[in-house]
């Protein structure tokens, strides 16, 4: 059994929280081959989808205190680089993070190549262009806050007249990276919105602060449509973004009643595995691309969420398995 990592450069990766590492550790725990590649490393060669790939075997790890897990300084030991036809294993995971961009999209354009029917695809890459983290949420309007989708400064001061303090949002944003908290009242809304609409060119979310955060951004763990847990993030001192999670959420009615709206939409575009932030009884964002926080949750909470994708996965009845 061959199972495929498209992530950053593995040395990159923090062995001690990042999601991919415990994918892969479940994975060698069920005895199947890791192999790890990068975007870059895809290619089509007769009609054949491929990477130019190395196969890793992991130490032994475990978690420790808080939401990490201990590891050696020498965590992994991996391969010569060779090729490995992508249909040829048994499931490939797109884990590397956003932004998406022309080397992303490319990938995503090749591993549409690959016969989903033989091969899971977590997540399916058509679904991965599709589906984008925070727009999607805007075809659910009664369950997200007041949001607008716009580059026009004029309509963003508008929703801060009705609504007074909003967050803004890049389209194609990750991480919290250039998240901006705007009040009516700022003396450099002026230059906010010429920095983040760069003077009107570019489309930015806009959506009511919710003072409900206090209490906790929530990540609900979504496998094939169902929450399988969830935790509580909390802002860093100073920061109104979001940090690490800290303790285990409740899955609420109102989660579930998110998770049920969303769950074909999540079926149709093949996403098998999401993160849904949520603050109060709204909507966030739907994570679909590099979706984190598991192997933190593992560790926090002396969960398995890694394993238990990785045995969903590999359980799908309609795929018909390697001889």
């Amino acid at each position: 059994m061959k199972i495929v990592f498209v992530a950053d450069p593995l040395e990159s990766l923090d062995p001690s929280i990042d999601t991919t590492v415990g994918l892969m550790h479940a994975a060698q725990d069920r005895g199947a081959e890791v192999w790890i590649t990068e975007a870059r490393r895809l290619e089509v060669v007769n009609g054949r989808p491929r990477a130019l790939a190395r196969q890793v075997r992991l130490a032994p790890s475990k978690p420790v205190s808080g939401h990490r897990w201990s590891v050696p300084d020498a965590w992994f030991e991996a391969g010569a680089p060779k090729h490995l036809r992508l249909d040829d294993a048994d499931a490939v995971f797109i884990r590397t993070e956003p932004p998406v961009d022309e080397t992303y999209t490319n990938a995503l354009l090749v591993l549409d190549l690959v016969d989903p029917r033989r091969t899971a695809m977590v997540n399916d890459p058509r679904g991965i262009r599709v589906c984008s983290e925070h727009v999607m949420p805007l075809s659910f309007p009664d369950l997200i806050p007041p949001t607008a989708l716009t580059a026009d400064p004029a309509t963003i001061r508008g929703f801060l007249t009705e609504h007074g303090d909003a967050v803004v949002k890049p389209v194609d944003g990750f991480a919290g990276r250039g998240v901006l908290r705007l009040s009516r009242h700022d003396p450099n809304l002026a230059s906010l919105l010429e920095i983040s609409t760069d003077n009107g060119a570019r489309a930015v979310l806009v959506q009511r602060y919710l003072r409900e955060v206090g209490a906790g951004n929530k990540r609900v763990f979504v496998v094939g449509g169902e929450p399988v847990g969830a935790v509580h993030r909390y802002p860093a001192a100073g920061d109104f973004r979001i940090g690490n999670p800290t303790v285990e959420a409740p899955i609420t009615v109102r989660d579930k009643e998110i998770c049920a709206r969303l769950a074909p939409h999540l079926d149709r575009y093949g996403i098998r595995l999401a993160g849904l932030d949520v603050i109060g009884p709204y909507l966030i964002e739907v994570n679909v691309t590099s979706v984190g926080a598991l192997r933190k949750a593992d560790a926090l909470l002396g969960w398995t969420l890694c394993a238990d994708l990785l045995d969903s996965v590999l359980a799908t009845p309609n795929r018909r398995r390697k001889s």
